[in-house]
């Protein structure tokens, strides 16, 4: 489904939906929100197996895909108004939230600020924020030579970061993948600037016991250097009985080293949250509009 826009006082954002593929699904609304300087098409490893059973809304964060471009500074609680933007104009009250890295800390907000929204959270590589860890270098080193060496050339700077050795060493397949469609979103410096001063103030330690009540799961990789495992099991600690997944040989980006374990992990959260019918605040049966079938080769390709 061709990408549509919701519309806010700084521009637009653009979004599209994917599924229920499977007649018989309930069709519960899942929200994929994305990380630093990358749009929708990055979770082309995940929304297969989402879009299944689930009703998906993917959305290019600002200033990346097709999304309004960035125009001043960025707060994660405005980039958590735009995904609220986002529920409103698909017609949806609450949904499952999905937020990696960047889009966790995104998430996190959402579900302080906007709890009624929300029916349940995944977080993954992501962290709670604040001062402690060491600064991401090899990120902050990528993002600053961008501009002068280009995607292509910058990337190597950051893929040790990124990825479990066993993918850097076995599947250059898989990081090749990930790069084309990086490349394919050519995502301005000036995104990048932005969002990383978002996530320099990004901190809810103090506030995310707020969340009890709330279905949340953690999904860490225990490779992962550019957020430690470590952050993983202080956001699940934070969190009054978040649940948390640690994953072997799996580094930052977990679909690519780790596609089936992380998507069971997500799907046996959403399952478990999942009930018979329509979820509130989705459209009905009959005014939902059915999804279209793709092999897994056309979801692979499928640019948005």
């Amino acid at each position: 489904m061709g990408m549509r826009e919701a519309r806010t006082s700084n521009g637009w954002i653009a979004w599209r939906e994917e599924g229920p593929l499977e007649p018989d699904a309930s069709g519960d609304p899942v929200v994929l929100i994305m990380g630093l300087g990358a749009s929708s098409r990055l979770w082309y490893r995940l929304l297969p197996w989402l879009a299944r059973e689930h009703r998906v809304i993917l959305f290019d964060n600002r200033g990346t895909g097709s999304s309004a471009p960035v125009r001043g500074r960025l707060t994660m609680s405005g980039l958590a108004a735009d995904a609220v933007t986002v529920l409103d104009a698909a017609g949806i009250e609450r949904a499952h939230i999905v937020g990696a890295s960047m889009g966790g800390m995104i998430a996190q907000h959402l579900a302080l600020d906007h709890r009624d929204r929300v029916r349940s959270l995944v977080l993954a590589c992501t962290t709670p924020g604040g001062r402690s860890g060491a600064p991401p270098w090899r990120l902050l080193a990528s993002a600053a030579v961008r501009p002068l060496l280009g995607s292509r050339r910058s990337f190597p700077l950051v893929a040790p970061s990124l990825y479990a050795a066993a993918t850097l060493a076995g599947r250059a397949d898989r990081v090749a993948d990930d790069l084309d469609r990086r490349m394919a979103d050519a995502t301005s410096p000036l995104t990048l600037y932005a969002q990383l001063g978002a996530i320099a103030l990004h901190d809810t330690r103090s506030r995310l016991a707020e969340l009890d009540g709330l279905a949340v799961l953690v999904v860490h990789g225990l490779e992962d250097r550019l957020v430690p495992p470590a952050r993983g099991r202080e956001l699940a600690e934070l969190i009054p009985g978040a649940h948390l997944e640690l994953i072997p040989s799996c580094g930052h980006l977990l679909t690519t080293d780790a596609e089936d374990q992380t998507a069971a992990a997500i799907l046996a959260h959403l399952k478990r949250r999942s009930v018979a019918g329509a979820s509130a605040g989705s459209r009905s049966p009959g005014d939902r509009k059915p999804g279209r079938v793709r092999s897994p080769a056309q979801w692979r390709s499928a640019a948005t």
